[in-house]
């Protein structure tokens, strides 16, 4: 399993952006591709065709109680899975902010990933 990471501090840098068509592209090259967005806003997630408003499970629930796969969905593009974002991964900064050891949590879900 090889990990990319788009991170950047700055708004508008195009972070979103670049991921989800890295994430399209690496799918459609026959690697199987999993697209995690950690944005409230839910950019990517609505980037690759999700409505962010009609979910079950998003990344808020990854954070807090499930595992990835029971939270990912399946794309249009073959190949490409997002686990996706909406406004309720807010309420995960504000719930997880006093848990100790909270800046691991998705790496640790990650990691699980890969066996």
């Amino acid at each position: 399993m090889e990990l990319i990471a788009v991170a950047n501090n700055k708004g508008g840098s195009g972070k979103t952006t670049t991921a989800v068509n890295l994430s399209a592209y690496l799918a459609l090259l026959g690697k199987h591709t999993l697209l995690i967005d950690m944005d409230p806003q839910a950019a990517a997630t609505s980037g690759v065709g999700i409505d962010e408003w009609n979910l079950e499970k998003t990344i808020y629930d990854a954070l807090t109680n499930l595992s990835i796969p029971e939270v990912a969905i399946h794309t249009t593009i073959k190949g490409l899975t997002i686990v996706p974002a909406n406004l309720y991964l807010s309420v995960a900064e504000v719930e997880l902010a006093s848990q100790l050891g909270r800046e691991l949590i998705l790496s640790k879900k990650v990691q699980k990933l890969n066996g």
